[in-house]
């Protein structure tokens, strides 16, 4: 038995649906609790005539979910693994009979979560299932027990072990929305020696809806503050990406300002046989990554690396590299780190672009807290820079490609008009947002 509580306010149409999946797709014993911060859509009324659920009215106006939350298992007395759902999600075949499994898989597994087809975290499925029809269908094919490790589960649906529940204990009132709260109990699990695991072949289905779990502003800056992270993310895809080594094979990584973890642990899922490290200014992220990875509390400034010469098959810098006041001297210093053919792989944003560009032509250059003009950005880098450091620093760049944004029309043609002028630069230094890169150390 589990126990699902639907979070709902204003979504009449879609709890509908989804009451209408938990009964036909609820293949194991459930109760299912709808609490409703105070809907006033007809949702109470429809509720009314419903049967064999629970239904929670928040009366006293709209409140964080946080406190609702630990408000409704404290009166409902909930004693079992509790799923919580926004209300905007239908299920498919077989996703509580493999949540419950993973979940109970091992001891040390804490909550679990499923893929959806708009979801954070990168927990979505394949972009191929573009209906709910396709999902039922895939899910329908799917084995039971795929999973994988992750530092953060999506905030639209979390099973969590009730062992965890009564252990961590209640969820932040310091903070309302979902998106948030789920955040911070995730880290605090992690903080408890317990695991989040995502089960990739239980799938949900996200209905459109008009409810935002974004983070309010001040709930941000707490967030910072509490955990010493600069985003909430899982993972980074293009530097795991720009890695050429086979994933049998036993390889070696240090990650430069590893966050929380995420792309560490990321690694380990895809070699489980690596060797995986970081370092991170702030002890706060390095705690935290610390349950994932070798990590050291470490200013890379300072030079002071804690591991061996010859040591790494890779060092990644995902977004790092702009941040240091020296980056030349510290792509110099990592050489001796890395083994005979080693390779740096970075992410680094290009100054170049032409949003900038634009911006530039209009006399401004003003930072920001977050993008290609990030106020704590010391370095700013073109493709010919960006070839020019790593050669300097003796590397042999041998990959680099690029990420990219939607640009404007108006983008594309100040684009084609800089070109005309007959400067030597292409198109791409323009269009990058960010560049990959994988440069191999060289011989000397």
């Amino acid at each position: 038995m589990i126990t699902a509580m639907i979070l709902v306010y204003n979504e009449l149409e879609n709890i509908k649906r989804m009451v209408q999946s938990f009964r036909l797709f609820g293949d194991i014993p459930i109760s299912l609790v709808v609490v409703d911060n105070g809907s006033t859509d007809g949702l109470k009324e429809w509720m009314k005539e419903q049967t064999g659920l629970t239904y929670v009215y928040m009366d006293e106006g709209s409140m964080g979910w946080a406190r609702i939350i630990n408000n409704v298992r404290k009166e409902l007395e909930i004693t079992t693994d509790l799923l919580i759902a926004e209300g905007h999600y239908v299920l498919t075949p077989g996703y509580l009979q493999r949540l419950v499994e993973l979940l109970h898989e091992d001891e040390n597994i804490g909550a679990v979560g499923g893929l959806s087809n708009e979801a954070h975290y990168r927990q979505g499925i394949s972009r191929n299932v573009c209906s709910y029809g396709e999902a039922i269908e895939l899910a329908g094919r799917e084995s039971i027990g795929t999973s994988k490790r992750t530092v953060i589960l999506d905030p639209g649906a979390i099973l969590w072990k009730k062992d965890v529940l009564d252990n961590i204990g209640d969820f932040s009132e310091e903070l309302e929305s979902i998106y948030a709260v789920m955040a911070d109990y995730c880290m605090r699990v992690i903080m408890g020696n317990r695991r989040l695991m995502v089960c990739s072949n239980a799938f949900l289905w996200k209905l459109p809806t008009e409810s935002q779990s974004a983070l309010y502003p001040w709930e941000w800056e707490l967030i910072k503050e509490r955990w010493g992270i600069c985003y909430i993310g899982s993972y980074s895809e293009n530097l795991i990406h720009a890695m050429e080594k086979p994933g049998n094979d036993e390889i070696s990584v240090l990650e430069i300002g590893c966050a929380n973890g995420g792309t560490l642990a990321e690694i380990k899922n895809r070699h489980p046989g690596a060797k995986v490290y970081g370092t991170e200014i702030n002890a706060h992220a390095a705690a935290l990554a610390a349950h994932f990875a070798e990590v050291a509390v470490n200013d890379m400034e300072e030079q002071s690396l804690p591991f061996h010469k010859d040591m790494f098959d890779y060092i990644l810098f995902g977004d790092v590299l702009e941040h240091l006041h020296e980056p030349l001297e510290i792509l110099k210093y990592c050489r001796e780190f890395l083994r005979e053919g080693g390779c740096i792989v970075a992410s680094i944003p290009n100054l170049m672009h032409i949003s900038v560009v634009g911006q530039l032509l209009q006399g401004n250059f003003t930072y920001s807290e977050w993008g290609l003009l990030d106020k704590t950005h010391i370095h700013m880098f073109t493709y010919n820079e960006i070839v020019r450091m790593f050669h300097e620093a003796g590397y042999e760049i041998e990959m680099m490609t690029t990420t990219k944004q939607l640009t404007s029309d108006k983008q594309e043609k100040l684009i084609d008009d800089i070109l005309s002028l007959g400067y030597e630069a292409e198109r791409f230094m323009y269009e990058a947002f960010q560049y990959i890169v994988r440069a191999r150390k060289k011989n000397v």
